[in-house]
């Protein structure tokens, strides 16, 4: 499979931008203009007396070599070699010799090709960059001094002339001088001004970027209600998956209930607007410009919720793992002292009274274990699980909770693979299944396990026979501490959850028909 080939760039000067070699291409275009002109003046004069006697030819001839010159220099400056100033040197140095050549072969035509070494040195200062103009205006000085010269002692003029070459000399370092100037000055407004745009594009780069990674989404509106901007994370936000045209997309087509909202609000108000795939806080912020632009700021409340919900919960693991801590200690005192008072007791009153001791403070170990183990849930260690292991963990848990075995169905693929701390998922299976066995009917078949392999994913169910949630309890499921037996911590889910999460697994509730189900959805391992 082949490609076209892309134009390779030319290659930079150092110091150099790129106006200069346009204006270089330029000045060469003039000078190729004027040896065309030189050449048709050659030969429409020749036979005149325009020139001395036998010069017309030798005129042609410098014409022509003007001409060839010129259009040569045309590849160097196409392929920006050699350098810049070697070759602006190098025009300006053809110019000055072809012209005082030229300059020999008439006396009527010496002093107008004398200015054009005016033009050429004015056209050196302008593109160029460097006090070589002064060089320039010396050398054509030096040209036209010795030409000058050259004819006085050949007889053709007098001594006199010399005043009025003196003065284009003078002319010449006039207009280096007034040319290199304006070349410095025009060089540092160019700087400049190259600066500045670099700045500005780094600027957009920062602002891109920054709207970019926005958790927020942007749109910039015009009064009329056009879409100037439109961030990715707005679209997503909104639900909008056909492209929008900036400058040409209204808010009416991707949200009519935005648009609304946007007509009624002032800005500075923030507004609420439900969409399918999240709750958003709407905030209009003014730009002072011509098309009175407004920034609608979509902000998803849900994830503002759940950001405030997980700091509200680091602030509590914190807080309960030093409470656990202070607690284990006194804890473990009252449960031996309520052993201690069981082996003497004869009473059976006595004994139903450390039975009560022994119990609860079993279940504030218990409630300390999992607010310690919560706390070091970020400690990973995975290993590598399959079906057999897997079955082997979820029989050994069956065991402990003294769970009959014919009321656990375990059905899962043999090519079941996956990825998983071995001490999390056991707290994990053995929380769901504690809490699907006290619910459930505790029947054979009462509790039933499954496996799934997806495209990139494995689903692991665990479904009991019990009555089910309640759909008031839906939305507190997974908070700690809520919990509907009254012998529970209300910590089970929101561990197993946390663990999950820990793992890069999601745990959720699954609604439907039966008793309750739960799926642990985790990455496939190859």
């Amino acid at each position: 499979m082949s490609t076209a080939a892309t134009p390779m760039p030319r290659p930079a000067t150092p110091g150099y931008f790129a106006s200069h070699w346009r204006s270089l291409d330029y000045f060469n275009l003039y000078r190729l203009v004027l040896a065309v002109a030189l050449v048709f003046t050659g030969i429409l004069f020749s036979a005149s007396g325009l020139f001395r006697e036998g010069a017309g030819g030798r005129f042609q001839a410098f014409a022509y070599a003007y001409l060839v010159i010129t259009a040569l220099f045309v590849l160097g400056i196409r392929a920006r070699w050699p350098s810049f100033e070697v070759q602006l040197t190098t025009h300006i140095t053809a110019d000055i010799v072809l012209i005082m050549l030229m300059m020999s072969t008439s006396d009527q035509l010496a002093g107008g090709l004398g200015l054009l070494l005016a033009i050429s040195i004015a056209s050196g200062g302008l593109v160029g960059s460097s006090r070589l103009t002064l060089l320039y205006a010396a050398m054509a000085s030096i040209a036209v001094l010795l030409q000058r010269g050259f004819t006085i002692l050949g007889g053709n003029v007098s001594l006199d002339s010399f005043f009025q070459v003196g003065l284009l000399c003078a002319g010449y370092f006039a207009i280096g001088l007034l040319s290199h100037a304006l070349t410095v000055r025009a060089l540092r407004s160019e700087r400049l001004a190259q600066q500045q745009a670099d700045e500005l594009a780094l600027l957009n780069r920062i602002n891109a970027l920054a709207v970019e990674s926005s958790p927020d989404g942007l749109l910039a509106v015009r009064k009329d209600g056009v879409v100037r901007h439109a961030s990715p994370r707005a679209l997503a936000l909104l639900g909008v998956t056909s492209p929008v045209t900036p400058g040409a997309t209204a808010v009416e087509a991707i949200s009519p209930e935005l648009a609304r909202l946007a007509e009624q609000a002032r800005c500075g108000a923030m507004l609420t607007l439900n969409t399918e795939t999240a709750q958003l806080r709407v905030r209009c912020i003014p730009l002072e410009t011509a098309g009175d632009t407004r920034v609608l700021v979509l902000e998803d409340q849900t994830q503002a919720e759940q950001a405030a919900q997980r700091l509200k919960l680091a602030a509590l693991g914190r807080l309960t793992a030093n409470i656990a801590h202070e607690i284990r200690n006194p804890l473990s005192a009252i449960s031996h002292a309520a052993q201690l008072l069981d082996e003497e007791a004869h009473d059976p009153g006595q004994t139903r009274l450390t039975g009560i001791i022994e119990a609860n403070a079993q279940r504030l170990n218990r409630l300390v274990e999992e607010v310690l183990t919560l706390n070091r849930r970020d400690r990973l260690s995975p290993a590598p699980f399959d079906a057999a292991t897997l079955r082997a963990l979820i029989d050994e848990l069956r065991q402990t909770e003294e769970i009959p075995a014919n009321a656990v169905i375990v059905s899962m693929p043999d090519t079941l693979h996956f990825q998983f701390d071995p001490d999390h998922l056991r707290q994990i299976i053995w929380n769901l299944m504690r809490n699907a066995w006290r619910f459930s009917r505790k029947q054979p078949g009462s509790l039933r396990f499954s496996a799934r392999i997806l495209a990139d994913a494995v689903q692991i169910e665990l479904e009991d026979d019990g009555p089910g949630l309640s759909p008031e309890h839906l939305g507190k499921l997974f908070e700690p501490f809520f919990t509907t037996d009254a012998q529970g911590t209300g910590l089970g889910l929101f561990l197993a959850r946390e663990l999950a999460e820990a793992n890069h697994a999601a745990l959720a509730y699954v609604p439907g028909s039966g008793g309750a189900r739960f799926r642990l959805s985790l990455g496939r391992s190859e």
